[in-house]
């Protein structure tokens, strides 16, 4: 059963996207399900409203998809072929990103990087998406501060688009972050070269992050618990049914 908590009259909205992120992270809904706002709307005790702008909200964080009708579902998951290419194109991007970068960065930025790395290493690692989600929103942060600093309007889109860091977020359910620390080593290591201006050093860094989180993520694909979701077409990963109804359709 979906255990949703009745939400505080204050900024409903964002208590909605955090809710019902925490429902699609946490797999208590499976990926390709229909999205009753109404009886979602119920279930957390608010008018449809706040749940239909925290489902605008999801659908720019792609865990959601809006539609012709007007209805929402739970976001497809990505098969191994996907998690490759969304790595590859991190690849492709973001290692000259990191040296632009450290090219271009503001003062400001050194001081951002810095305050992020430490919210990293304070941030929760636990099993469920309410313990890890501030070390995915640091994470995410970290890198978007890179591409802004990086001076391309058109790179910050790119990467904001991928959101490679909530993708990554159901891999923690049930084992927590357990690269929390090499995460951690990876980014002070890709600061310190932003800081310097040393841009072979910024290059480096990025991409050694990179290939360790793209192999860790496709074995935890390949992994013998990684089994065919039914009706996927064999690639993605089991997904646990709903536990009620109050998130799908009739």
């Amino acid at each position: 059963m979906i255990t949703s908590t009745r939400l505080k009259k204050v900024n409903l909205a964002a208590q909605a996207y955090e809710n019902i992120r925490n429902l699609i992270l946490e797999q208590d809904v499976s990926p390709d399900d229909p999205i009753n706002i109404d009886m979602l709307a119920s279930s957390l005790g608010v008018s449809p409203t706040p749940v239909r702008e925290a489902l605008a909200r999801l659908e720019g964080d792609r865990l959601v998809i809006r539609l012709a009708s007007g209805r929402y579902r739970v976001a497809p998951a990505l098969d191994r072929k996907g998690f490759a290419d969304l790595y590859d194109v991190r690849m492709m991007m973001e290692p000259p990103v990191a040296a632009a970068a450290a090219r271009n960065r503001p003062d400001e930025t050194v001081a951002t990087l810095e305050a992020l790395v430490a919210r990293i290493a304070k941030a929760g690692r636990g099993q469920h998406s309410r313990d890890f989600v501030d070390f995915v929103e640091a994470d995410r942060l970290f890198h978007g501060t890179i591409a802004i600093a990086a001076g391309n309007d058109f790179v910050v889109s790119i990467m904001a688009q991928l959101q490679a860091n909530l993708r990554v977020g159901p891999f923690y359910r049930d084992k927590g972050v357990v690269d929390a620390e090499a995460v951690i080593e990876d980014h002070a290591a890709i600061c310190e070269a932003i800081a310097g201006r040393d841009l072979a050093a910024a290059e480096a860094a990025m991409r050694g992050h990179i290939a360790r989180a793209r192999a860790l993520i496709l074995g935890w694909v390949d992994d013998h618990n990684a089994v065919p979701a039914v009706g996927s077409g064999g690639g993605g990963l089991r997904s646990q049914p709903a536990r009620e109804d109050k998130f799908h359709t009739a």
